[in-house]
């Protein structure tokens, strides 16, 4: 028995000493562009799942998903978060691929978890995704305006769609490339 007990122990120093040396020596990929493997993958989703289930409020959304929030929150969402979660005009964004983990295109897919957790997770953000918390820039009430935008977005009421509409059509007027610069022959402004 004590010569197993003591293998498991030089199994795991050996395990968590050649870890350490791998990291230490730089061999862990951590540029954006290398996709997680399968193990991180399941490890981080399973460490935020569970952080957010114990961390969120226990409450239902208080903005009920009327014309006047839906509207307020498809503003908030299209001015804060369509960039990287794709809003009304591209629902890819383009930024989709640029973080790692990917960043999740919310009105392709809309989250099925509570809207407290999700709350939790706009307010304070998830570490070293990308995800910033919100706290402190958007009051609790706005947060959870944009939360019951993302729910309802499949089916917005006219007036909150026509909101969502004007909110994205500032985005689409500054999308536009810039003029060219003038030639030799022009006179400069």
């Amino acid at each position: 028995m004590r010569g197993f007990i003591t293998g498991v122990l030089l199994t795991l120093a050996v395990l968590i000493v050649g870890g350490y040396e791998f990291l230490h020596q730089g061999k862990f990929p951590i540029g954006a562009d290398n996709p997680p493997g399968a193990a991180e993958r399941w490890l981080m989703n399973m460490a935020v799942d569970a952080y957010v289930n114990r961390n969120a409020p226990k409450q239902d959304n208080p903005m009920q998903p009327n014309a006047p929030n839906l509207s307020a929150g498809a503003r908030l969402y299209q001015q804060d978060c369509a960039y990287c979660h794709g809003g009304l005009l591209q629902r890819i964004s383009p930024m989709r691929t640029k973080f790692n983990p990917p960043v999740p295109q919310i009105l392709n897919h809309i989250p099925g978890d509570p809207d407290s957790n999700l709350f939790w997770v706009v307010k304070h953000g998830v570490r070293m995704s990308g995800m910033p918390g919100w706290e402190g820039i958007l009051s609790d009430n706005q947060l959870w305006q944009v939360i019951a935008f993302i729910k309802q977005s499949a089916k917005l009421p006219p007036e909150a769609q026509e909101a969502w509409r004007q909110a994205a059509a500032p985005a689409a007027a500054t999308s536009a490339p810039p003029p060219a610069p003038p030639t030799g022959n022009q006179p400069q402004p």
